[in-house]
């Protein structure tokens, strides 16, 4: 008899910037179409959306030309070269993203002021002493000064040597990097100099959340898994359902290990997640 292929099933992922990046990308621009932006494509199936003042933009490039899938930027107008840049790699999971054009989102709705810097400089003092705070380890490591998580998976690299502000905008180097994952599941998202203060906090923050995540995986996705990272089923499969009516069968009070069999098997069930909306490209 031949081998069916076998069905992905769900895991809850812990943390979750050690999850794949395979999930449904729509949450992190709907965020910003729900505060007035418009959106738009292009023949490749790059997405494009604009805040209503045209002061800033999002770009998700899944036929991008090189790693680089999230590019989000602001600036004093339409035409002028933007204050700042931040950016998500492919690889990075799409709820870190969410967490960021949530904030930004937030930012617009109170005006350019709110998510622009005025040319100031970010320090990123609040963001590194809140980190050493939590326990991370400081080391240098030319040309970047080093923070890097208690778990060692997490690294945050800050640039202190000047750097050409179009250099910056064009993507060939960054003030911030953040380095996340074991060193063959690496991950990269970058923030340039003059991104607002809140919003590198808010950057940070997403980036190191914890919070878990929900993945359809085969046992095959498992093996790949980062040791560190913590897959949990999050409802039975048809043979632990048969296998847990069996036991009740045999059970001397049925009625009550059946209500709890069942409590087990229908509150243990996701619900339906919501499929990708748009286009991701293969690697």
């Amino acid at each position: 008899m031949p081998n069916s292929p076998e069905k992905p099933r769900e895991y809850r992922i812990t943390p979750r910037y050690l999850a794949n990046s395979d999930a449904d990308v729509s949450p992190a621009i709907r965020q910003l179409l729900d505060v007035g932006w418009a959106l738009s494509r292009d023949e490749l199936a790059n997405t494009f959306v604009v805040a209503p003042d045209l002061r800033a933009r999002l770009a998700f490039l899944p036929e991008g030309e090189d790693s680089t899938l999230w590019k989000i930027s602001a600036g004093p107008d339409a035409f002028a070269p933007p204050d700042w840049l931040v950016t998500f790699d492919h690889h990075t999971p799409p709820e870190i993203v969410t967490d960021f054009t949530t904030a930004l989102a937030a930012a617009c709705t109170r005006g350019p002021d709110a998510y622009l810097n005025g040319g100031r400089r970010s320090g990123g003092v609040d963001v590194t002493l809140q980190l050493l705070a939590d326990g991370w380890n400081l080391g240098p490591t030319k040309p970047f000064l080093t923070h890097q998580s208690p778990d060692g998976h997490i690294r945050l690299h800050r640039r202190d040597n000047p750097l050409k502000h179009t250099d910056e905008m064009a993507g060939d180097t960054e003030r911030w990097l953040f380095e996340v994952g074991p060193p063959r599941g690496v991950w990269y998202a970058t923030a340039s100099t003059f991104v607002p203060e809140h919003l590198l906090k808010a950057m940070t923050a997403a980036v190191i959340n914890p919070a878990p995540v929900h993945r359809h995986l085969r046992r095959i996705d498992l093996e790949h898994l980062p040791a560190a990272a913590t897959a949990t089923p999050t409802a039975p499969t048809p043979l632990e359902v048969a296998r847990v009516h069996a036991a009740t069968s045999r059970s001397a009070s049925p009625t009550g290990t059946t209500a709890s069999a069942l409590a087990y098997t229908t509150a243990t069930r996701p619900a339906t997640l919501p499929q990708p909306t748009l286009p991701r490209r293969p690697h």
